[in-house]
């Protein structure tokens, strides 16, 4: 396992809710327990013939029947708007003709399509329509025991706002469809929630789209609204047992991810990306969110959290902003939340330096560090050397070097002196992994490659699942080079 060395009390994985759903179909003990899991899964449960035959083979095969089924109602990441727009059509049965009608709640069947088409993910990421991913997925069900946590993803406004709906419709509008079913799963394996993330710079679903400031304002703070005391009320009932104590399930909301720019502008500045995309100020966001402030739900911390704050020049802005934060309202932000997406090739000053700033933001502020998205991958001109026409890495090397990283970061960052609040994993094997889906893309638009199985891993899972498969991979080539 490639974990950090690291004495934090929260040790969390990123689960999707597709990941969610094909873990829950791994675990039904019977074929009750399957057919419950169909019949309430929006994503499988109008597939034709889904039930068709189910009482007359084994437990195992009907389980990677409805595996199957479940990825086959997924289009590629790679796959086009339309694909994916059409491939929804297919699934809710409407034609192009409709639509309008649809839209315009003027067709008969509009509040259930709407409602469904909100359900229904179209377009898969992390490698979901791999052919061994039950396998994958089998072994990752069996890892759970090491996680006390769960990252839930499913909280972001554009999963949860059915823009097809009015705010007198509250219960339509303000759909906690996917969230229930991530929380249901986590409650049953007994896993503490951290609840991902009120705002985000996405907007998939164009809920902005023609909107002005004040009206996306509006958007946010009613959904704000809804989310809290929707969590609120979730955590009177649902409670963990952590440490022999009762304790909330949803432990910590991510109320603001990733405000600031990746890049530098022109003048080598990084900034707000609400101002840049919307002219919306940080003044404005913070009065967004005083209703989370004063309607806080008991128990639950809250976060900032952004990626790259290796880079010491992103990472200063990011630390002023939180200083502006909590000159706005102060006490709102609890916690800092460092993604730590990096690459083998990281530069450990870099991170020594980041932790020695996080140290001195510790101690001056009393605020918490948590680590809440790290993987360490292969950056992508590294693949070529692994699987180029030439490769002159060996997988095995790979790993290896990556165990000796992750020692050396965990030493860097426990002599840093920094105190922990928790740790979070997000590309749990080498097969489920955002990492090597973008590498591949990149290779594939490029031309690079014609076929994204030319490029099996990233090597940036938690767990090291390619790792067999690559070493006899490698030794068969090997082989046959040599009988030749």
């Amino acid at each position: 396992m490639n974990n950090l060395k690291l004495d934090a009390d929260i040790f969390g994985g990123y689960f999707s809710s597709e990941q969610i759903d094909m873990l829950s179909i791994i675990q039904c003990k019977n074929f009750n327990d399957l057919v419950t899991f169909i019949k309430y899964c929006d994503q499988i449960n109008r597939v034709p013939d889904i039930y068709e035959n189910l009482d007359s083979i084994d437990l195992e095969t009907a389980k990677r029947m409805v595996f199957k089924k479940y990825q086959d109602t997924l289009v590629s990441h790679d796959s086009t708007k339309d694909e994916s727009a059409l491939n929804k059509f297919k699934y809710l049965g409407i034609v192009a003709s409709d639509l309008e009608s649809i839209i315009d709640r003027k067709h008969p069947y509009s509040e259930e399509i709407v409602t469904l088409n909100h359900h229904f993910v179209s377009r898969e990421r992390d490698q979901l329509k791999n052919e061994n991913l039950y396998d994958e997925m089998v072994f990752l069900e069996s890892q759970l025991d090491n996680f006390n946590s769960i990252v839930v993803g499913s909280g972001k406004i554009y999963t949860i706002v059915n823009k097809f709906f009015r705010n007198k419709e509250l219960e339509k509008r303000y759909d906690f469809y996917h969230v229930k079913r991530d929380l249901a799963f986590a409650l049953r394996n007994r896993k503490q929630v951290r609840f991902h993330s009120l705002l985000v710079r996405e907007d998939p679903n164009n809920l902005f789209e023609g909107k002005n400031k004040n009206q996306i304002l509006e958007i946010i703070s009613e959904y704000v609204k809804n989310t809290i005391n929707f969590i609120s009320e979730y955590n009177k009932n649902n409670k963990i047992i952590v440490n022999g104590k009762e304790e909330p399930q949803i432990y910590a909301i991510d109320l603001f991810n990733e405000i600031i720019s990746f890049d530098k502008d022109k003048d080598g500045d990084y900034n707000n990306i609400w101002v840049k995309k919307y002219g919306i100020s940080l003044k404005e966001i913070i009065e967004t969110f005083e209703y989370a402030k004063t309607n806080k739900p008991e128990g639950v911390k809250y976060l900032y959290n952004e990626p790259f704050l290796e880079n010491g020049d992103r990472r200063k802005k990011v630390l002023e902003t939180i200083s502006e934060i909590e000159v706005l309202s102060p006490g709102l932000i609890d916690t800092l939340g460092s993604q730590m997406h990096i690459t083998i090739r990281e530069d450990l000053n870099n991170i020594k330096n980041c932790y020695e700033d996080f140290k001195a933001f510790q101690d001056s502020t009393g605020k918490n560090v948590e680590i809440t998205e790290f993987d360490m991958s292969l950056c992508k001109n590294d693949i070529e050397r692994v699987f180029g026409e030439k490769p002159d890495v060996q997988p095995s090397q790979v790993y290896d070097i990556k165990k000796e990283k992750i020692n050396e970061i965990s030493q860097i960052i426990n002599n840093s002196g920094v105190k922990l609040s928790g740790v979070s994993y997000w590309a749990l094997t080498d097969g489920i992994d955002f990492n090597l889906e973008r590498i591949r893309s990149d290779f594939l638009k490029e031309e690079k490659i014609k076929n994204s199985t030319e490029i099996p891993s990233a090597f940036g899972g938690l767990f090291s699942t390619h790792q067999n498969k690559l070493v006899s991979q490698k030794e068969n080539i090997i082989k046959q080079e040599q009988h030749l």
